[in-house]
């Protein structure tokens, strides 16, 4: 074989899980389709301080750290968190990403960029790869091959493995604003401005943020929400700036198969996100971790089968299945929540038991935590969780009868 694994896809997760299996001393190729390691950047770049230590990464590439923020309803309450500690941090993303490449370089791993996976042949012992690099055909074999080529992943088509069950389009980019709290997050809440979803102002100075909006449930085009949340926060929003466009979508849905024979998917191509707010990057790289280790096992053994490599699979459900499963559940109740239901949920927790208990339990990486205690606020936030539930559960029973 020319290598024991073949990585395709050079974002945070295929790096992560390169640089794991090298420092092992087996050889690896990463293929990244664009030019430069980083770009172009399709994330808001806002992660955990776990985040970074579990990427190792300098602090220098932390923009701006943020301990308070504020949600907005789409007919005007507001809720003010303010926090002791730091909750996020925004990152310089491209630089981030090549890091966390050059990690994997001084690992042992090969990055051969502006390099597209043109087909997949599966042999005895693994897979042949056809890479296409515009100046010549590459014809790679190795014994194991690791999708980590994001949301709409074709080595995840190429193995007949499941897609996600929907995707979230998003409309993010650089804005410039001209009025702006630099030290605050804004989440802008309702149906009408993103519907089954949310949108954000990240501010990194006192003019310029990283503004963007998705939206689940609908099929309009994300530039659409985009300007509807504008012109619906024009105290926020007038006379703003465009300054470079990035997009894009992330997976959602229940877990699903993640590996194959010889084959082993990662990061966004797994659907590894966050439920809750469609981060990637902390999951990503924890399911970088278990994939690494599980592949090296596997390596390192010359199993890797079907069977012996679903130990991944039992692995990533076993620290991130309940977590998911509750985050799912409390994105359907939002979800079926109206916009009135949802105003007078902000105005509900705008007291000081309650801000004092989001400011202790939030956890942009483990939302349940929080999503528990908020939970026990007493029998009026509930009814508005069990009437939005059952809702969802109507739905679903005529959904089952109509397909019977």
């Amino acid at each position: 074989m020319d290598y024991d694994a073949i990585v395709v896809g050079g974002g945070p997760a295929g790096c992560f899980t390169a640089a794991g299996i090298a420092r092992s001393c087996f050889s690896v190729l990463v293929v990244e389709e664009h030019k430069n390691i980083g770009e172009p950047v399709q994330c808001a770049g806002l992660i955990s301080p776990r985040t970074m230590a579990l990427a190792s990464a300098p602090k220098d590439l932390i923009l701006k750290e943020y301990s308070s923020s504020r949600i907005i309803s789409s007919l005007g309450s507001q809720l003010s968190i303010t926090g002791e500690k730091v909750y996020a941090q925004a990152v310089d993303r491209a630089s981030f990403d090549r890091h966390l490449a050059d990690q994997a370089r001084k690992a042992g791993a090969e990055i051969i960029t502006d390099a597209r996976v043109t087909g997949l042949t599966r042999i005895p012992a693994g897979f042949r790869v056809n890479i296409n690099t515009g100046r010549k055909q590459l014809n790679l074999t190795c014994r194991l091959l690791i999708g980590a080529d994001g949301v709409k992943s074709r080595v995840a088509k190429w193995l007949g493995l499941p897609p996600a069950e929907s995707r979230v389009n998003m409309y993010a980019g650089d804005i410039e604003l001209n009025s702006l709290n630099p030290d605050e997050v804004l989440i802008f809440l309702g149906q009408s401005i993103a519907p089954g979803w949310f949108g954000w102002v990240i501010p990194l100075t006192e003019r310029l943020a990283r503004v963007g909006v998705g939206s689940l449930f609908s099929n309009r085009s994300p530039r659409y929400y985009f300007k509807n949340m504008a012109d619906h926060f024009p105290s926020i929003f007038q006379g703003y700036r465009e300054i470079r466009y990035t997009g894009g979508s992330v997976p959602f849905g229940p877990m699903r198969k993640i590996y194959s024979s010889h084959a082993l998917l990662v990061g966004d191509a797994a659907s590894q996100v966050k439920p809750m707010s469609g981060g990637g990057i902390y999951t990503g790289l924890r399911g970088a971790n278990l994939c690494s280790m599980v592949a090296c096992e596997a390596l390192k053994r010359d199993h890797l089968s079907d069977n012996f490599l679903s130990e991944y699979q039992m692995l990533w459900e076993s620290e991130f299945r309940s977590e998911f499963q509750s985050s799912i559940k409390h994105r359907e109740v939002y979800g079926n929540m109206r916009d009135r239901d949802l105003d007078n949920l902000l105005r509900f927790l705008n007291r000081p038991r309650w801000r004092k208990l989001i400011a202790r339990y939030g956890d942009i990486d483990y939302p349940s935590w929080l999503a528990r205690h908020l939970f026990s606020a007493g029998p009026w936030l509930q009814r508005f969780a069990f009437a939005a539930l059952d809702i969802f559960e109507s739905r679903e029973r005529l959904k089952s009868r109509i397909e019977a």
